[in-house]
């Protein structure tokens, strides 16, 4: 009789504390995703945060210090790229609006190219010199926007600076409580997962810290190099190509993408030498980051396979956007924490 009422009790302990974790997750919907962007700033910076401390500085202070460069260091380089852009904004559209009535005339660069130079001059003149099919197609692509996501733009706008305040606003938080979270979370683990909860942690926590760090920073190395190329090579509007160039740069296989519309961008406006200077020190970039420095980073945190954290950043960008870039290693650095813990009890038997 005991035992049965003690079941009884178990359970429903347990349907009420999910129905509690849900009725919560339901209210604060419209947030998670700028609470889980906070817990990856706060997992990068904690290092720093330790550091400070243990320089004698309050936690107050330490977490307040970090929350401001956190949001100037990503507030700051967005300001500057739409202050840019409306800055260009005027000589772009009366460069559209004179395309749109006189057409592009061809460059004379694109007959310089061996072979397929007078083909790619005919295709030009053809599409774009053509006042008439130039208006055909930009009607085509404003139909497309209007009808799509073009409209909701102002509205994604307003989430996505809602999101980054409520994150900024989570590291001070988070931070500054963050003696009383790591032991809760360290209790929660134990008390489900046992001895496992350590390795499940920390693999956690690396592989957050080397996506961060393989994504993030390199990618703004890079777009910070081949920026440089942008100036060296005269490339049209470079301050905010280089911007553009850093912040795509982040998402694997994206930058090399851009990378060949601006080589294609300097060669039609200064020619063919310009073109590979750009193109050169764009390879250099990419090729040495996403083949050397990224695995090395992101792998090398969790000692986990590159291919299965390559593939789990683009699997998690395809289903959670940009947040999936860092949960997507690291759902995969617990998946393979516990297997790992699994095999090794197993085979201790």
């Amino acid at each position: 009789m005991e035992e049965n009422r003690s079941r009884t009790q178990y359970i429903g302990t347990f349907i009420f504390v999910c129905a509690v974790l849900l009725f919560s997750a339901w209210i604060e919907q419209s947030f998670l995703f700028a609470f889980v962007w906070g817990g990856i700033l706060t997992i990068t910076t904690f290092p720093l945060y330790t550091r400070l401390v243990g320089r004698g500085m309050g936690r107050g202070v330490a977490a307040g210090l970090i929350a401001t460069a956190i949001f100037a260091l990503l507030a700051v380089p967005m300001i500057a790229m739409a202050v840019r852009a409306g800055l260009e904004l005027p000589s772009l559209m009366a460069w559209g609006r004179s395309a749109l009535h006189d057409g592009i005339p061809v460059s004379p660069q694109v007959n310089e190219i061996p072979r397929i130079g007078p083909r790619l001059a005919g295709l030009w003149q053809r599409y774009l010199s053509d006042p008439d099919e130039l208006r055909h197609w930009t009607g085509v692509v404003s139909r497309m926007v209007a009808t799509g996501d073009g409209r909701e733009l102002p509205h994604r706008l307003m989430e996505m600076t809602e999101t980054f305040v409520i994150a900024t606003l989570s590291v001070y938080f988070y931070l500054h409580a963050s003696r009383t979270l790591i032991a809760d979370i360290r209790a929660v683990g134990q008390h489900f997962l046992g001895e496992r909860a350590r390795d499940v942690i920390r693999n956690t926590v690396g592989a957050v810290r080397g996506t961060v760090a393989g994504l993030v920073l390199v990618g703004l190395g890079q777009g910070v190099l081949v920026g440089i190329g942008y100036f060296i090579a005269g490339t049209p509007h470079p301050a905010l190509l280089t911007l553009v160039t850093a912040v795509v740069s982040v998402i694997p296989f994206c930058g090399p993408i851009l990378l060949c519309v601006t080589t294609l961008m300097t060669f039609a406006a200064n020619g063919v030498m310009q073109a590979v200077i750009v193109g050169v020190i764009g390879t250099i970039a990419y090729g040495a980051g996403d083949h050397f420095v990224r695995p090395k980073l992101i792998s090398g945190s969790t000692s986990i396979p590159f291919l299965a954290v390559l593939t789990a950043i683009l699997g998690g960008l395809h289903v959670f956007g940009l947040l999936g870039l860092f949960i997507g290693p690291a759902v995969i650095a617990v998946a393979l924490s516990l297997w790992r813990t699994a095999a090794a009890e197993e085979r201790a038997r």
